[in-house]
């Protein structure tokens, strides 16, 4: 029983020993060790070498991408290339680009030496466009012409557009309190002959209604005392006093008829002859009491009467915006004598509301009328009260409403007609300073210098019949640009604006022009290259006379196509010598002014005459020899600089690109123009190409290795899928 685990014991043992000598024999030991530490690094010597097979496999076919697709789009389009735009231009892309691709790998020489060693197999090779990313789009396009433009358009612009911008010390403020000040004369002076018109209106009615107060009324209703020694009652008895004088002949007539007494046809007469005067109540010149009173006011502040809140096109109404516009402006201070205050429509509206009060019919009653209490009642009420007196025979309350009426009248005369009219002296006197200054003549003679400045411009409408047939040529380019799914072409107006819209207009385009130069270069530089490409490509050519056919043809104005857009033969150079005036009438306005200042309408209409006259030998010396030693900034401080046509159009053009919805507009024209001159369409001229090359190479080692690289492993192949983008 003791034997079993005493033989187990001894089995054990040996196979300890067995093992031991194994593990700690000093035989082989060393043979063991190398094997645990060459495999590893055999193979990541094998990874590697198939790494960098791999490698060099992807950069002889980034290579040969490369190759194939500038060799590919080397095919541009030579038209468009002469404009300076790139874009492929031959027949079929992917096909040229597997045949570069194949030609490079599958020459008829064979590669030798170490790159067979890592030669991939090309198993696919294609070239597509991106048919998105042509000429059309606005990035494609603009990007092409900066970069072709970025060392040309310096050269172009030249120093002289340099010195042009940075040469002076204007500011849009100084522009600003320029344009103000032009346009608050031209207000002010506009709105004082508007309010000066409504208060003559209502003068008209006011004279009238003083005179009814002063005089009618007294001289026609009231009259003057009867002397008369003749007892016969005459024929038209009109006034109270007569009234009032025969009263007693009458009453005694009417008593000799009710006692039965035989009247002679005289007597008769007479009796007829008062009752006739009874019956001819003077009524009317309390009726045109109250018609003035309805009209005088709605010419000077509206039917409302609120001189707080004149109605619009009032006299009030114009006086506050003279006064709103002459602020405390101190440049405006000779205007000050042509001004009134509220004072003058409060004056007027007040004793004139006071007057009618004094005298309307429709007053409230308190009583009967009697000799005690005449003073309550207006004149018109006492009016009535006179005919009850007389209808009743009494005599002494007919005399005493005849002194209440003599005695109102007075009293309105020296205090609330007396108000009125001093009120109408004062704007006599305004009146007439503003008419002694007698700038009628003046003005006149600024509308003939527009008018002449104007006629200049406006020779386009003489010649463009001549220019006509362009018309197809504009509806042709507005089918393109409408394709290009952009804007049409628009019509111009080349009718004859007011003075004053032509001097806003002129300030618009002036203050355009500063704020494009304080934002130079930076704000509009990748535009102002583009600007400089349509110059150097479909620049503007003479003539530029504006008497010339020729100088409205799209043949040599096509920038001013471009610029501008008008589908209408010569429109285009009639709105760029438009711009030119406008600049060209503020420079010489400003340059007026801070000379010798407007000093008051008179200096203010000559200064302005005079800068459209400037304005206009300006624009004809341009056009003639397209030169002009310009300087719009005399004024500040700014040096004159030789100007021309081209340099114009460069200024208009900058101007304008400070808006990016003009901008494309105008990408839109240029791509239209471009179209039409090459006869290439943009939108079916790519210019990104992207090559899509599969291929494989047979890796050496164990395949398990390389699948831990970023790619794809199929068997024993390494497989590649490279995708390689290019343009122009």
């Amino acid at each position: 029983m003791q034997l079993i685990p005493l033989r187990s014991s001894l089995v054990v043992n040996n196979l300890k020993k067995k093992i031991k000598r194994l593990f700690f024999k000093d035989n082989g030991s060393v043979s063991i060790y190398a094997i645990m530490i060459i495999l590893p690094i055999f193979l990541l010597n094998a990874l590697l070498i198939d790494t960098l097979r791999i490698l060099s496999a992807e950069r002889q076919i980034d290579s040969a991408m490369e190759t194939a697709l500038r060799s590919t789009m080397s095919q541009f389009s030579s038209d468009l290339a002469g404009v300076g735009l790139f874009a492929y231009g031959g027949e079929d892309a992917g096909a040229d680009f597997t045949t570069y691709m194949n030609n490079q790998f599958y020459s008829s020489s064979d590669l030798s030496g170490t790159q067979n060693l890592s030669r991939p197999t090309i198993t696919n090779a294609t070239a597509s466009f991106d048919t998105s990313r042509n000429l059309v789009d606005y990035n494609v396009f603009r990007h092409q012409i900066v970069e072709s433009m970025k060392y040309q358009a310096p050269v172009q612009m030249g120093t002289d557009l340099f010195e042009l911008l940075t040469n002076n010390d204007i500011s849009l403020e100084d522009v600003e309190k320029a344009e103000e000040l032009v346009k608050n004369y031209e207000e002010i002076l506009d709105l004082m002959k508007k309010r000066n018109a409504e208060i003559d209106k209502a003068i008209e009615q006011l004279t009238p209604y003083n005179k009814l107060i002063k005089a009618d009324i007294e001289a026609e209703v009231i009259g003057k005392k009867v002397t008369s020694d003749e007892e016969a009652i005459p024929e038209n008895l009109e006034t109270f006093q007569q009234l009032v004088f025969y009263l007693d002949r009458y009453q005694e007539l009417k008593e000799k008829k009710e006692s039965e007494e035989e009247l002679t046809s005289d007597e008769e007469q007479e009796i007829t002859n008062y009752e006739d005067g009874v019956k001819a109540k003077p009524y009317k010149s309390v009726i045109d009491i109250e018609m003035y009173h309805t009209g005088i006011p709605e010419h000077l502040v509206g039917s409302n009467r609120d001189t707080s809140n004149p109605a619009s096109g009032t006299a009030k109404d114009y006086n506050d915006q003279i006064n709103e516009l002459m602020g405390d402006s101190e440049s405006l201070e000779e205007l000050e004598e042509f001004t009134l205050n509220d004072e003058f429509f409060t004056t007027i509206l007040d004793n004139e509301g006071q007057i009618y009060e004094d005298i309307r019919f429709d007053k409230s009653l308190e009583g009967s009328p009697n000799q005690d209490n005449l003073g309550t009642f207006s004149v018109g009420q006492l009016f009535l009260a006179f005919y009850v007196a007389i209808e009743g025979g009494n005599k002494e309350l007919a005399d005493a409403i005849i002194q209440s009426i003599e005695s109102k009248l007075g009293n309105l005369e020296k205090k609330q007609v007396k108000k009125i009219e001093d009120e109408m002296q004062k704007y006599d006197k305004v009146k007439k300073a503003l008419e002694n200054v007698d700038i009628k003549a003046e003005e006149e003679a600024a509308d003939e210098s527009f008018g002449s400045l104007w006629a200049e411009l406006n020779k386009y409408n003489d010649i463009k019949n001549q220019i006509s047939g362009d018309n197809q040529l504009y509806a042709e380019l507005d089918s393109i640009v409408t394709e290009y799914n952009g804007v049409t072409g628009q019509g111009g107006d080349a009718e004859e604006p007011s003075r004053l819209q032509f001097i806003e207009d002129a300030f618009t385009r002036f203050k355009e022009f500063v704020e494009f130069m304080q934002g130079f270069p930076t704000s509009v530089r990748n535009e102002l290259y583009i600007n400089e490409y349509i110059m150097a490509n479909y620049g503007s050519k003479e003539p530029y006379k504006l008497a010339s056919a020729e100088s409205y043809a799209f043949s040599t104005k096509k920038a001013q196509y471009i610029t501008y857009g008008y589908n209408i033969a010569g429109m285009n150079y009639f709105m760029f010598l438009k711009d030119i005036a406008l600049i060209l009438f503020v420079g010489n306005l400003i340059g007026q002014a801070v000379q010798g200042g407007f000093a008051g309408p008179l200096g203010f209409f000559k200064a302005l005459g005079t800068a459209l006259a400037t304005t206009a030998n300006d624009l004809i010396q341009l056009t003639n020899t397209s030169k002009l030693d310009w300087n719009p900034f005399s004024a500040f401080g700014g040096k004159a600089i030789p100007m021309n046509m081209s340099m114009f159009l460069r200024i208009i053009m900058a101007m304008k690109s400070t808006s990016e919805p003009y901008n494309n507009e105008k990408i839109r024209r240029l791509q239209a123009v471009i179209t039409r001159e090459t006869d290439v369409r943009l939108d079916t001229s790519p210019s990104y190409i992207e090559g899509n090359v599969e291929g494989r190479i047979k890796l050496w080692f164990i395949p398990q290795l390389a699948e831990v690289l970023p790619g794809k492993v199929e068997g024993n192949y390494y497989i590649f899928d490279s995708r390689k983008v290019y343009s122009y």
